[in-house]
C-alpha cells in the first residue's frame, strides 16, 4: 500500500516545486520614485551632446495649461555602469543603447518584461547619433504618451483602493454614470443639476464639478460651445470669495482641445486656466465632456486646482484627469454586450 502511494507523493512534490519556482520567477518588486519621475540610463559621452539633449528636451518640455512653468516629467540620469540594484525598479525608465554594436535599431516599449511591477520601460536603440535623434523626434508623442498612460493607470489604481462608496453611488444615482471617487473628496453644496466635490487642505483646493446639458448636434462638441456652457454654469454655481465674484475661464490664454474615444463613448478634453471674475484667484483646469449617446446629452467632469504661488500643480491635475478616465455609462456596456451576442 505504502509503495503504491510513493509515485503519487513524488508527483505532488514535483508539482508544488514547479509552482513555487514559477511564482518566484514571476515575482517583481514594486517600483520606486515619485509621480512623474523618469530615470534615463545614458552614458556621459552622449548625455551632454545633441543626442542626449534631444531626449531631455522632450522629457523636460513644459506641461501645457499650467500658470507656472513645470516640466512634464522630473528627469534624472545615470550611466550604464552605475545602473544596478534598486535603480532598475524606477517607475519610468528609458534606456539608451547607442553605438555600432546595436543589433536592431528602433524604440521598444516594455510592460510585462520590465524589472518591476507596473513599470514603464523604454529602450531607444541606434547605431549612430543621427539615427538616435531621428528616432527620438519621430517617437516623441508616443514616448511621452506611453509614460503618461502608465502614470494615469497607477494613480487610478491607487484611488481604487480608497473609493468612497457613498459618493460614488451618489454620482451614479444622479448622473447615470460610474466614476471612481476617492475618500479624500467631500461633497459641497450643489443642486440636482450640479455636483461639486472637493479635497481641501491648508494650502490646496482640488475640486471636481459635474454638470450636463443636451447634445444638440456636432457643434455641441466645439471648443466655443463647451466653454460658453462652462462659464454660464459655473457663474451660478461656484461663487468667489468676494461679493459678486464667480469662477470663469481665462480666455486670454490658449485652451487646448483634444477629441478621443473613452470607454466606448466620444469625449472631448479641454485644458486651460480658470480665474475668479471679480477677484484674483485662479489656477489650472482640465475638463472632459462625455457624450452619453443613449440619453442624448453631454455630461461634463470639470476639475480645478488652486495652489497659490506654488509651481507644483502638475501632479494634482494628473490626479483629477485620471479620475475622469474612469467614467463609464451603463448603457455603453449594455450596447457592447448586445453587439457581441449578435
Amino acid at each position: 500500500m505504502k509503495a503504491a502511494k510513493l509515485p503519487l507523493i513524488l508527483a505532488i512534490v514535483a508539482l508544488v516545486t514547479m509552482s513555487a519556482c514559477k511564482n518566484n520567477e514571476a515575482y517583481k518588486p514594486p517600483t520606486i520614485g515619485s509621480l512623474g519621475e523618469v530615470l534615463v540610463v545614458i552614458d556621459e559621452h552622449w548625455r551632454e551632446r545633441p543626442e542626449g539633449q534631444a531626449l531631455m528636451e522632450i522629457l523636460r518640455q513644459p506641461m501645457v495649461a499650467l500658470p507656472q512653468n513645470e516640466a512634464i516629467f522630473t528627469v534624472s540620469s545615470t550611466p550604464h555602469r552605475a545602473f544596478s540594484g534598486t535603480m532598475k525598479t524606477y517607475r519610468n525608465l528609458i534606456i539608451v543603447n547607442l553605438g555600432s554594436d546595436v543589433e536592431k535599431e528602433g524604440v521598444r516599449y516594455f510592460g510585462s518584461t520590465s524589472f518591476a511591477q507596473n513599470q514603464a520601460m523604454i529602450h531607444i536603440n541606434a547605431k549612430t547619433p543621427e539615427k538616435f535623434i531621428e528616432l527620438v523626434r519621430d517617437e516623441e508623442i508616443k514616448i511621452v504618451g506611453y509614460i503618461l498612460r502608465h502614470e494615469r493607470e497607477r494613480i487610478l489604481s491607487s484611488f481604487n483602493t480608497i473609493i468612497d462608496a457613498s459618493l460614488s453611488q451618489t454620482v451614479l444615482d444622479q448622473w447615470g454614470m460610474s466614476m471612481t471617487i476617492p475618500n479624500i473628496m467631500r461633497k459641497n453644496a450643489g443642486t440636482g443639476k450640479f455636483t461639486w466635490l472637493s479635497h481641501e487642505t491648508a494650502s490646496l483646493s482640488q475640486g471636481i464639478m459635474i454638470y450636463s446639458f443636451d447634445y444638440v448636434g456636432e457643434g455641441t462638441f466645439s471648443r466655443e460651445y463647451l466653454l460658453n456652457k462652462r462659464d454660464s454654469i459655473l457663474r451660478y454655481n461656484i461663487p468667489g470669495p468676494s461679493e459678486g465674484s464667480y469662477m470663469g475661464t481665462e480666455l486670454d490664454l490658449p485652451v487646448t482641445y483634444k477629441r478621443f474615444t473613452l470607454n466606448k463613448h466620444e469625449t472631448v478634453e479641454l485644458r486651460g486656466l480658470w480665474k475668479t471674475v471679480g477677484d484674483i484667484m485662479g489656477g489650472p483646469f482640465v475638463l472632459f465632456a462625455h457624450h452619453d449617446k443613449a440619453n442624448n446629452r453631454v455630461v461634463v467632469t470639470d476639475g480645478y486646482v488652486y495652489l497659490p504661488e506654488e509651481p507644483k500643480k502638475r501632479n494634482y491635475i494628473w490626479q483629477l484627469e485620471s479620475l475622469f478616465y474612469s467614467v463609464e455609462f451603463p448603457d455603453d456596456k449594455i450596447n457592447e454586450e448586445a453587439t457581441a451576442e449578435q
